[in-house]
């Protein structure tokens, strides 16, 4: 059973289908339809995301067509632009927008450099999540004593991970014999472990800020409209993220720590037309009236992050994606990692499972996907949020290391590739990117044999726990 119908959700189906297993897949927002659609709310998973290597890496890890289909919807990119007011405009990456013929796992290792690599694909998390559903659908759903039991506005209100058997709200119980959390930062499944288990530990923290997100049906005609752009403004505390997508418009992020900011606060549609003007020039020419309209209309929210000790419990259940580690955006890597997450436990799952033994076979599994990526998204987790180094001159060193790397990106021998590049145009693993830095950190990054060794003792203690004669446990 799969709680949450998300990208990592769908994806994770996506693969355990192709190996053969049978998946329900529980959402409890309404089947996702097109972002354009006049049917569509607004605020409705209206973000756009940006599908980078990782997140392409594994959705073509089911297959080619499957990429294809997610491309029809996207717009790609790989340039990110930093504006100060109307003048000055610094191109923090500005790589070729142009895809290349092969996909990632066909391209020789000498050919993978950053500069070679296909382009982010931005798109909103609405189509990502239609054009998953409708191929799951297109695949799964017609065929002979269907593997997909495909269930949207249903909420699952309760688990009961001793005789594994989940509960809607509406009062179905369903049983199950592994249950997946990819159910976001307000996880009913991460909860529950929590609530099972002792040695779980988690930490849901709500980052200081708020933010609001709106539409444009055309991006402002003063911005490269096929770069990603970030306007620091001329006054106040609210920055926007403008982010191109396919139907020539733009996704706007409106985020600052003043909840007061008349960005965040005002529900005067010409105070905020008026305010967006004045404090972006460089909107000017865009439909403001409308996106002042969506401002006063729409909630203000708050990003958490999240850490976890462990990404399952036992036999029984597992964390995907933001259930288990998230970092409100911070790193720009939520999607990605959460979409590497699912590749990793499926295949772990399709290649350790073993029907005549069931349990030891799905605790081997599970193991094996904790110890690949818990040490992974911790080392996002330090990355996102950066060191706090211990003396003055490594506070220095690690101040004008980032000045340097944004200026020259490692041209000319100078610096390196900076770090939101390497995260988002390479597959160089989060831990040995945080290893790199460890220098700047106050800890070291522990080893892989350390990490290895820590998830096996709590692996061992969830065994303990769940063996038969402490629970009433149904094999």
């Amino acid at each position: 059973a799969i709680v949450g119908a998300g990208p990592s959700g769908l994806l994770l189906a996506h693969k355990l289908l192709t190996g053969g297993a049978r998946v329900s897949l529980w959402e409890s927002r309404s089947r996702p339809i097109d972002a354009n659609s006049p049917n569509q709310d607004k605020e409705a998973r209206a973000y756009a995301l940006g599908v980078g290597m990782r997140g392409r890496t594994a959705i073509q890890s089911v297959d080619m067509p499957l990429w294809k289909r997610v491309q029809e919807v996207g717009f790609p990119s790989e340039r990110f632009h930093l504006h100060f007011g109307k003048r000055l405009r610094i191109r923090l990456r500005d790589g070729n927008n142009k895809a290349p013929e092969k996909p990632v796992d066909e391209i020789p290792k000498d050919e993978t450099k950053i500069s070679t690599q296909e382009p982010s694909m931005l798109l909103y998390q609405t189509d990502l999540c239609r054009v998953l559903t409708e191929e799951l659908e297109n695949r799964w759903s017609n065929t002979t004593n269907s593997m997909l039991d495909l269930n949207y506005d249903t909420k699952v209100s309760d688990l009961d991970l001793t005789h594994r058997q989940l509960t809607t709200i509406d009062g179905r119980q369903v049983k199950f014999d592994l249950v997946v959390g990819c159910d976001g930062i307000n996880s009913v499944v991460r909860t529950t472990i929590d609530q099972a288990w002792p040695a779980f530990e988690s930490n849901q923290t709500t980052l200081p800020g708020e933010l609001k997100v709106v539409r444009l049906d055309t991006i402002p005609p003063q911005l490269d409209p096929t770069a990603v752009a970030l306007l620091l403004p001329s006054s106040g505390s609210c920055t926007a993220f403008v982010e191109p997508t396919v139907d020539q418009g733009c996704c706007v992020l409106l985020a600052g720590r003043n909840a007061s900011d008349t960005l965040l606060a005002s529900t005067n549609v010409t105070e905020l037309s008026e305010t967006l003007l004045q404090r972006f020039p460089l909107l000017e020419g865009a439909s403001l009236d409308s996106a002042a309209q969506q401002l006063a209309t729409s909630q203000t929210s708050k990003a958490s992050s999240v850490a976890c000790n462990i990404y399952h419990y036992a036999h029984i259940a597992a964390l995907v994606g933001d259930a288990a580690h998230a970092t409100g955006g911070v790193s720009g890597q939520g999607v990605n990692s959460a979409l590497m997450d699912s590749k990793v436990l499926a295949d772990s799952l399709l290649s350790n499972y073993q029907p005549d033994q069931k349990s030891e076979s799905l605790r081997t599994a599970l193991l094996t996907y904790s110890q690949y990526q818990v040490p992974q998204g911790q080392a996002l987790y330090d990355l996102s949020f950066g060191p706090k180094p211990d003396t003055l001159m490594l506070r220095l060193q690690y101040s004008f290391s980032n000045i340097r790397d944004s200026l020259f990106r490692g041209r000319w021998g100078i610096g390196k590739q900076p770090l939101q590049t390497l995260l988002t145009t390479s597959l160089l693993s989060f831990q040995d990117i945080r290893q790199q830095r460890d220098k700047y950190y106050s800890e070291s990054f522990p080893t892989t044999e350390e990490w290895n060794e820590r998830l096996a003792l709590l692996d061992a203690n969830a065994t303990a726990a769940t063996s038969p004669s402490n629970t009433m446990l149904v094999d």
